[in-house]
């Protein structure tokens, strides 16, 4: 979470959702400063005349992202090349991962976190605005505290440019088993299940 009391805001980050370059943004340009663990959401301390956000996306890429990131970069930080039956294969990373839903809390913190679908992360915290990882930049300018100042949000994202687009990994199977696994984002945040309307232009998240 970054904090600002100056500017009176809060961000809840959303993991693969555009955390690294929003940390940074805010950090050095909008009077912000790290608030408790990387992905903290507890608001319970926040005041509430603050402006309270967080980002969402699309799940289909947010999935890839997840899956990439964790089992595709040379390491196994979260171990879960360990516990997916077919780490190299998407759609079996996403049934898999659908099928942990109900062990959660048998993972670790780092583990839990980002397997769990945005919806059940954000929860009822009540957030004045959500931003779309998909149209980040127009949609982090319109903030109040913001105002159009910020021309290009930077791309931190270690992965980018090292994977295909979302879509090349989104089988009939895969997406499915994506539907499975975060099928109330879908809802909650207004996004289509098919996958045409997927487009081919991911943020660096």
């Amino acid at each position: 979470m970054v904090i600002s009391g100056a500017l009176k805001y809060a961000f809840v980050s959303t993991v693969k959702g555009g955390t690294n370059s929003l940390y940074q943004v805010l950090v050095e340009q909008f009077q912000g400063e790290r608030y408790g663990d990387f992905h903290c959401s507890d608001v319970s301390r926040i005041p509430d005349d603050w402006f309270l956000f967080s980002t969402c996306r699309n799940p289909y890429s947010r999935a890839v992202s997840i899956w990439y990131s964790t089992c595709m970069r040379g390491k196994d930080r979260y171990a879960f090349r360990q516990m997916c039956p077919q780490p190299d294969c998407f759609e079996v990373f996403a049934e898999w991962a659908a099928s942990m839903q109900s062990q959660l809390a048998k993972l670790g913190e780092a583990q839990k976190q980002l397997l769990l679908p945005q919806s059940a992360r954000h929860g009822e915290i009540p957030f004045q605005r959500i931003l779309r990882v998909e149209n980040l930049d127009q949609e982090f300018n319109s903030l109040p505290f913001v105002g159009n100042r910020c021309e290009n949000l930077p791309r931190l994202n270690p992965t980018q440019g090292q994977r295909e687009v979302a879509s090349e990994y989104l089988t009939d199977r895969a997406q499915a088993a994506v539907r499975k696994w975060m099928d109330a984002d879908f809802d909650r945040y207004g996004y289509s299940r098919d996958i045409t309307c997927l487009g081919t232009r991911e943020h660096a998240a």
